[in-house]
C-alpha cells in the first residue's frame, strides 16, 4: 500500500494485495541481523501498544489482515496483564484544528477523528489497566510523560507492537535508545503500509536501536519466574 495523496483532512491510499507484516519470509533473516543481544526480562519491561486506532488500522488492506494484527497485539496485552507487566497505549488525539497537527498535517492530513480516534475494543479485553499516552508526533516519547512513567515503575525496557513499523514504531525505538531504554520491536505484531517499509523498519531497528523478535520469543521471555512481588504492585500503581 502506498500513499497516493493527502487531500485536506483525509489521506488517500492506493490499494495493494500485500501487507508488510504478512511477508514473514525475511523476518528470521532480520532477527539474525540484531546487533543487540539484550535479554527481555518481565520485571524490567513494559508493553507499548503503538497507535492501534481505527483510523490507522483502516489503512490496512483488508479485514483479515487487521483482525490478525489486532489478535497478535491483544494476545501480547493479555500475557503482559496476566504477569503484571505494565501496558501503555499511545493514542493520537483528535485535533480540533489543523494547527494542532503542525507539520504532521502537511504529510498526513487531519489525523484520527471520531470513532477513528478510538483503540480497537478487542485490545482492551476485560482489563482497564491500560495507560493511555497522548502523542502528537511520530515518537511515543516526544512531548509525553512515557519516560517518567517507565522510570517510576522501575522499567528500563519497552516492548513495541502496533503501527507503523518504519514510522512511529521505529521513531519510538530510536528515541528509547537515546534515553537508555531498551526497545524490543515485535516483528509479527507490527505492520506497515508496504512490505518494503515493514522490512526496512525492522532492519533499521535491528541495526541501530532495538532488538527485533517475534511474539513467540516475547511469550517465552515473559515468565512469572522473573517477577518480584513489588513488580506486580508497580504494574497497578504509578504514584
Amino acid at each position: 500500500m502506498t500513499i497516493a495523496a493527502v487531500s485536506g483532512a483525509r489521506m488517500v491510499f492506493s490499494s495493494s494485495p500485500h501487507l508488510s507484516r504478512r511477508s514473514l519470509k525475511g523476518i528470521d533473516a532480520v532477527i539474525q541481523e540484531n546487533r543487540a543481544s539484550w535479554a527481555l526480562e518481565p520485571g524490567r519491561c513494559a508493553l507499548l501498544i503503538h497507535d492501534m486506532q481505527r483510523h490507522y488500522l483502516d489503512a490496512l488492506p483488508d479485514a483479515a489482515t487487521r483482525a490478525d494484527l489486532v489478535g497478535k497485539v491483544a494476545g501480547l496485552r493479555a500475557a503482559c496483564t496476566e504477569l503484571g507487566v505494565p501496558v501503555f497505549a499511545s493514542i493520537v488525539p483528535e485535533a480540533h484544528g489543523m494547527q494542532e497537527r503542525g507539520l504532521m498535517s502537511e504529510l498526513w492530513g487531519r489525523g484520527p477523528r471520531g470513532e477513528g480516534a478510538k483503540l480497537d475494543p478487542a485490545l482492551l479485553g476485560n482489563d482497564a489497566r491500560i495507560r493511555s499516552i497522548a502523542k502528537r508526533s511520530y515518537s511515543a516519547f516526544y512531548g509525553t510523560d512515557l519516560e517518567v512513567m517507565l522510570r517510576r515503575l522501575g522499567r528500563d525496557s519497552v516492548i513495541i507492537a502496533g503501527l507503523y513499523t518504519s514510522i512511529g514504531c521505529f521513531s519510538t525505538a530510536l528515541e528509547a535508545f537515546a534515553r537508555d531504554i531498551r526497545a524490543f520491536v515485535v516483528a509479527d505484531a507490527t505492520a506497515d503500509m508496504s512490505a518494503a517499509d515493514h522490512a526496512a523498519g525492522l532492519r533499521n531497528a535491528a541495526r541501530l536501536c532495538a532488538r527485533v523478535l517475534d511474539s513467540e520469543d516475547v511469550r517465552a521471555a515473559l515468565s512469572p519466574r522473573g517477577l518480584r512481588p513489588e513488580d506486580r504492585r508497580a504494574a497497578i500503581d504509578v504514584c
